[in-house]
């Protein structure tokens, strides 16, 4: 075989090489291609599997946690609010499924929850023993306290949305809020989960320790004073004023109102019920000795409940007024206090949880509250 042959035959195994070479690479980067998409593909399968399992275990425990206030749960809350009751000094009468609670306030629950407003609103609010029906506010349990022949505590255990949610109402009128304290409501939310409930005595402050040692020893002499002006749950709090003259600050707790003004000059009123007329004449020194006194009292205006305080030896005007309201402010529901002063309790100022909220609404005027013309 000439050279020329030779050659040509070797070219045509290269060629026939090559092909088989590139054929193979060909099959193999569309077998690589295929698993690739596979694995992507089964990939993102997991993922909505794995979401919308949780979405539906998600959904699967609400509807439960919804429909579980029963017996055990009742009973549970019973002895909780037993032992919740001494330690607070208050003895609570429940409802017991039949007859009304008569509070001494002047409501019949439940059947005057067909007239209840929250926080001012108008709701839906029913007595629902399982917690599962279409009401606002599914109430499951009720417990008053009589402060006196004519003011109650009232408590409505609730569920709102399947959510454990305690409502409380102070006063004479059919208006409820959510109540401030963490022992009431973390107890109630353990109780509704199945979990163990923990009864501490509430904690007191330096100052209130302090303002309780300075009357306790007068109280027992009189002096007029037939015991304390209770606060509603919703007015207790820090608030803020943004006005003209700058940042006002109140702090409000059970038995006291205390304030901070713009020029850093602050004082307190303790609130009192007083059962004596106030003197025709009265010292300069028995009346500093006395400034910290209040004469309190509750007063129903245009809807709203306020605590109207004078000075201990305040003769004439009308004094000041403080309310606990709501206001929807970009969108939400926000609390605030009313501040009103002369014979029809005109709104002097509006206070805001946080500075940021103050300073934000600054002199807003509200349509639904009542202001000097």
């Amino acid at each position: 075989m000439d050279t020329i042959e030779k050659e040509r035959l070797l070219m045509k195994k290269l060629t026939i090489i090559s092909s088989v070479i590139l054929s193979s690479l060909l099959i193999l980067t569309g077998c690589g291609s295929n698993s690739s998409k596979k694995s992507n593909v089964t990939s993102k399968v997991k993922v909505v599997k794995q979401s919308s399992s949780k979405k539906n275990q998600k959904g699967v425990a609400k509807k439960k946690s919804g429909s579980l206030w029963n017996n055990d749960k009742d009973s549970h809350l019973e002895d909780f609010m037993k032992q919740w009751g001494e330690v607070m000094n208050q003895t609570y009468t429940k409802y017991d499924g039949t007859n009304n609670i008569q509070t001494a306030s002047g409501m019949n629950y439940p059947q005057d929850f067909n007239s209840a407003t929250v926080n001012g609103q108008n709701v839906s609010m029913a007595w629902d023993k399982k917690g599962t029906g279409k009401n606002d506010y599914n109430v499951v349990a009720i417990y008053n306290y009589n402060k006196s022949s004519s003011s109650s505590i009232t408590y409505a255990f609730t569920l709102a949305d399947g959510e454990p949610i305690v409502l409380v109402n102070e006063g004479s009128g059919n208006n409820w809020s959510e109540t401030k304290n963490k022992s009431l409501k973390e107890n109630f939310v353990n109780i509704f989960d199945g979990k163990a409930t923990h009864v501490e005595k509430p904690k007191v402050s330096s100052s209130s320790a302090q303002s309780s040692s300075s009357t306790k020893s007068t109280e027992g002499l009189g002096e007029g004073r037939g015991g304390y002006v209770t606060t509603p749950e919703a007015m207790r709090g820090t608030w803020y004023s943004k006005g003209e003259s700058g940042m006002t600050k109140l702090v409000i707790s059970e038995h006291e109102i205390a304030y901070t003004d713009s020029n850093g000059q602050s004082g307190r009123t303790i609130l009192y019920k007083k059962t004596i007329p106030t003197p025709t004449q009265v010292s300069e020194k028995e009346i500093d000795a006395k400034r910290e006194w209040g004469d309190a009292r509750y007063a129903n205006i245009r809807g709203l409940q306020y605590i109207n305080i004078l000075g201990w030896y305040q003769s004439a005007g009308a004094g000041a007024y403080y309310a606990a309201h709501t206001e929807e402010i970009d969108g939400s529901r926000v609390p605030i206090i009313v501040e009103g002063g002369g014979a029809e309790a005109w709104t002097s100022a509006v206070y805001y949880p946080s500075e940021d909220l103050a300073n934000q609404q600054g002199d807003t005027k509200f349509e639904d509250l009542h202001y000097y013309q």
